[in-house]
Parts: structure tokens; sequence; C-alpha cells
């Protein structure tokens, strides 16, 4: 079985080949040749210098003899067309004037020059601050650091069984603790001139607090350097002294270092920690310095938390884990 070959594409360089070969015999011959190959002029003679080329037949010429010379070509445009002649004269217009129907000049009255500056620009909206503890952390970090251990429903075998073999009187099923948010939170922000630069983040604080515990659950004060003092204000106006009540305590405060390390604290902090164990509230302190510039001495019942974007709710749990080791 015999393949058939494959047949190329003809292009213009072929199509000119084979033209070329074709033996012409007049100048409108040559002429469609030329044509053939897309121009529109006429050819000229394309003869050898010795050989004249007259119905497919060969002649040399004799010596001193020359081919007779091409006509020239035409390089010239075709002429145009004669313009369409216009008639003489000018046409009469159809079209009237339309009288003016602006009103003349007047003055803008006072009015309108004052309602402009009654609507003053729009004010530019304020860029976006990135606060000390992310939206996808603040949940976290708050319920781990204000969560307290109550019994919960789960019963606690290990201590269930050995109570029965030591043939004691079993008053109660023991029950495993579990950590919960019901009792709320105090919460303190330091507004003194060495926090200025966190006052927003202190705001910031107080509405991320009030989402995880509840604004009911949540009593917020306000102090300057000495945390004894913090206040809030009643509906009426008057203020109202803090004073702990059982529930956590969640501080915000630099402690007076300004990231100065190893700067001791106020003695009012110490006397605030006494206060929150005296009363058995748990003390949660959020510093917003690394941990190498903390103070070394600080009362054994405060949870000292870095407050930054960094802080997770397992620094806040290894942080209550190693509290409760030195208790």
């Amino acid at each position: 079985m015999t393949r058939e070959r494959n047949r190329g594409e003809v292009h213009l360089g072929d199509l000119a080949a084979a033209l070329a070969t074709l033996p012409w015999q007049d100048q409108a011959q040559a002429g469609a040749i030329a044509a053939c190959l897309g121009f529109g002029l006429r050819a000229p003679l394309q003869a050898a210098p010795h050989r004249v080329y007259d119905r497919g037949d060969t002649r040399t010429l004799a010596e001193g003899q020359h081919a007779p010379a091409p006509e020239p070509p035409v390089l010239l445009p075709p002429t145009p067309p004669r313009p369409v002649p216009l008639p003489a004269g000018t046409l009469p217009s159809r079209l009237t004037r339309l009288p003016n129907l602006a009103p003349p000049y007047v003055e803008p009255p006072d009015w309108l020059d004052a309602g402009a500056n009654a609507f003053p620009p729009a004010p530019l909206p304020a860029l976006a601050r990135a606060t000390l503890l992310p939206e996808r952390t603040a949940r976290h970090v708050i319920s781990a650091a204000l969560a307290t251990r109550r019994p919960g429903w789960d019963i606690q075998l290990p201590r269930l069984v050995a109570t029965l073999c030591r043939r004691e009187p079993l008053r109660e099923l023991p029950r495993r603790a579990e950590r919960t948010l019901a009792l709320g939170c105090q919460v303190l922000l330091d507004y003194s001139g060495r926090m200025v630069p966190f006052w927003e983040d202190l705001n910031a604080l107080t509405v991320q607090v009030q989402e995880v515990v509840g604004t009911q659950a949540t009593r917020v004060y306000s102090f300057d350097t000495r945390p004894t003092q913090a206040r809030d204000w009643t509906p009426d106006g008057e203020p109202r002294h803090w004073e702990p009540d059982g529930r956590p305590v969640l501080a915000a405060t630099d402690l007076g270092i300004q990231g100065r390390s190893g700067a001791a604290p106020s003695p009012d902090w110490h006397a605030f920690a006494g206060q929150c164990a005296k009363a058995g509230s748990p003390l949660v302190l959020l510093i917003p310095w690394p941990e190498e510039r903390w103070p070394r001495t600080f009362p054994t019942n405060a949870t000292l938390v870095q407050w930054g974007p960094r802080t997770s709710a397992g620094m806040v749990c290894r942080q209550s884990a190693t509290l409760a080791a030195r208790r």
C-alpha cells in the first residue's frame, strides 16, 4: 500500500519561479505575468544581453547588435476625476437668529454665599490602628485570664474511689472543677501620663472584656498611678471608689516602671495586691513591656502577663500555673 505524499503549499516564491519559465511572446503577455505577481505596472523585457526571446526560439545576436530597449514603466498615479461643477453665486440661508434668552448678569444674593459655609467639609476618615490584643486572640486571652474554677458536673472518680476504700462517709459527690466566667470581673485602667501611648488600647480593652464577660458583669474603674484610688462614676455623676469583692481583677498598667529594666513599682501596688488577696479576688496584670523589664519583687498573688500582639492563651495559662506552683 502506497502512501500519498503530502503536497506542500504554494507560496509567492514558487509562483514567481513558475512564471519566470513561461515563454512570453509580446509585451501584453509580459504585463499579464507581472499582474499575476501583484504588480499593476507594465513589466519590462527580461532578456539576456546577447539573447532575444521570440516564440520560445533562442537566437544569438550578431556581434555589435543590442537587444531592443524596453519601454519605460508608468510611475505616475492615475489622473483624478474632474470635480463636479458647482453653481455660481451664494445660495441664500433660511436660518433665523433667535433672541438672547439668557437673563442679564445679576450679582448672587448674600444667602447663597452663607449657605456654602453652612456645610463644612466632611472630616477625613481616621486610619485603622491595630490594638495590642488582636481580634483573633483577644477572646481567648481574656477568657484564660479571667476564668475561675468551680465544681462541675463530671464526677472525680479517683477521689470517689479513695473515699469508698477508706470507708469514709460520703457527704457529697466529688466533682471535677471547671473554668467559668460567671463571676464577672473588675477592670482597672491606668490613665496616667506614662500610659498616654496606650490610651486607645485601654479603651479597646474595655470593649473586648465586655464582649467576652458581658457588660452587666463588668465593672470598669480608672486611676492615675495609684490603683488603690481607682474609681468610676454612678449614673448620677457621683464618684464610686473601687473595692475588691471576690471577682477577678484585671489591671492594665505599666506599674510605673516606664520600660526601665528592673525598676521597682510604687508601694501602692503592694497595698493593692494585698487588698485583692484579702478579698479572695484573683489579680491579673497586663503590662505592655516585655518580661525582662518587669520588676523582680512583686506580690505572689498577682499573675503578670505581657500585653502585646504575641500574647496567647497558652502564655496566660503558663503564668497561672507558675503562680499556683509558687503558692
